[in-house]
């Protein structure tokens, strides 16, 4: 079974790629902004260098989110027609779920900066498969809370994305691929606040 992974959520864009049980993986350094100009190209370069090629690859997965505006659209609608065009199905997973991927606990908090003190978070009893409660929270809320608190402080694991899509590949759970926003982006906001200007 051939699987194709990528995050371009946050500023490192990550690609995974795993060839019956075998995981190779490209991590990129140079920022968001490249990301759109990166993918397709690391894509194909990472294949290659596997003997493989798009038509190849059994199943695609993608994080959907939550991050950034801009690196969930380029993810979400690179794989899309990546899975329209070669007919193979797609699997959508969160940031929430790669960075939750393999903890154990009782309950357990995971969280990612959205700036200005905020953080995108997801509340989780036992393990990353029962998610309780998630949404926007304050940093300094986020830090009193009683339990393992974990803050993404580093680019995705390629072997965590590759685990969670395997889980849901087992499970049969393929989602209509679609971003996963927790608040609208800041254009939008500040487009309503202009509108509602307008409208006092």
């Amino acid at each position: 079974m051939k699987i194709l992974a990528i995050d371009t959520t946050s500023e490192n864009l990550v690609i995974a790629f795993c060839d019956e049980g075998k995981i190779k993986s490209y991590v990129s350094q140079e920022g968001s902004k490249k990301h759109n100009s990166l993918l397709m190209p690391a894509i194909e370069k990472l294949l290659s260098e596997n003997n493989c090629k798009i038509e190849d690859v059994d199943y695609f997965a993608c994080v959907v989110g939550p991050g950034s505006f801009t690196g969930i659209r380029i993810g979400v609608s690179t794989i899309k027609a990546l899975s329209f065009a070669t007919g193979k199905k797609a699997v959508a997973i969160t940031s929430f779920e790669e960075l939750s991927y393999g903890i154990k606990e009782d309950e357990f908090y995971v969280a990612i900066d959205c700036r200005h003190n905020a953080y995108y978070f997801a509340k989780y009893k036992n393990d990353y498969t029962f998610e309780v409660d998630c949404g926007e929270i304050d940093g300094d809320e986020l830090d009193k809370k009683d339990c393992l608190v974990i803050k993404k402080s580093r680019a995705s694991d390629p072997q965590k994305l590759i685990a969670v899509a395997k889980e849901k590949i087992a499970q049969n759970i393929f989602e209509n691929i679609t971003p996963y926003y927790l608040k609208k982006s800041q254009a939008e906001r500040e487009y309503e606040n202009k509108n509602m200007d307008k409208t006092v």
